[in-house]
């Protein structure tokens, strides 16, 4: 008979002492079939589809799709996140971030046209990819996957319209004000100053702003110069809000 505290650890034990089963990761399998896109597929359906579709991984930094190139076909991220970009004038112009379970590249797709933008890995990630023909066929076989792709082609489209008139509304400077008064925490500090708590670097700021880093240093130096804003640790201080939202719209 054991003791009733013999002082043995017991290795993945769970309440009384019973093994606990070790936890395991769901497959890239099983995470392509919740995909956004094909959720509402038949099993049946969506594993001949998977079957058919090559599954690569990549890696922080990498270029899925580069912008020109006349490679059609469609990417569903799995794991990790994506960033569409398309380079204008040397300015990185951000039209979305993909994230597990989005997918991109419907529009070379459909109309076989070059890629119109270019697509950056953020991190570590698996996408499945499909051919243009076995995408194309699955659109026509299964109505529901038709009507989503098309409300994904709306959303866009208004994107890119808003992106356009943000652009030729707003000077580069304020389109850097304007994204950071978006990033305001949602309530003041006990002195009554707002703060930007996760402040972007100037890579990151002007991809968002779609402007140049020269750009984000002049417009954070004029903040920090007028008595705007002054700088934290990892975060930017508001000292005058009223006065950004001027700055950032006023013509």
């Amino acid at each position: 008979m054991l003791p009733k505290n013999s002082g043995a650890p017991r290795e993945n034990g769970g309440e009384n002492g019973l093994a606990t089963p070790p936890l395991t990761k769901p497959s890239d399998v099983e995470l392509f079939r919740v995909n956004d896109l094909l959720i509402g597929l038949d099993d049946k359906v969506f594993h001949e589809f998977a079957a058919r579709c090559e599954f690569r991984s990549f890696q922080m930094g990498d270029t899925l799709v580069e912008s020109g190139s006349e490679n059609s076909e469609v990417f569903f991220v799995i794991r990790g996140e994506v960033r569409i970009i398309q380079d204008s004038s040397g300015v990185n112009i951000v039209y979305s971030k993909i994230t597990e379970g989005g997918w991109f590249g419907e529009i070379a797709a459909i109309d076989k046209g070059g890629r119109s933008a270019s697509v950056l890995a953020l991190s570590d990630g698996v996408a499945a990819v499909a051919a243009r023909p076995l995408f194309l066929n699955l659109m026509l076989e299964q109505r529901q996957i038709a009507v989503k792709v098309l409300e994904s082609l709306a959303t866009v489209v208004r994107s890119s319209n808003n992106k356009v008139a943000e652009v030729s509304s707003f000077s580069g400077v304020q389109r850097v004000y304007l994204k950071l008064l978006d990033m305001v925490d949602e309530a003041p500090t006990k002195a009554g100053n707002w703060v930007v708590s996760d402040m972007p670097s100037h890579d990151q700021l002007s991809a968002m702003a779609s402007t140049s880093k020269e750009t984000v240093a002049r417009a954070l130096r004029q903040l920090l110069q007028g008595d705007v804003a002054k700088r934290g640790t990892d975060r930017l201080e508001i000292l005058d809000l009223a006065r950004l939202k001027k700055m950032a719209t006023e013509v």
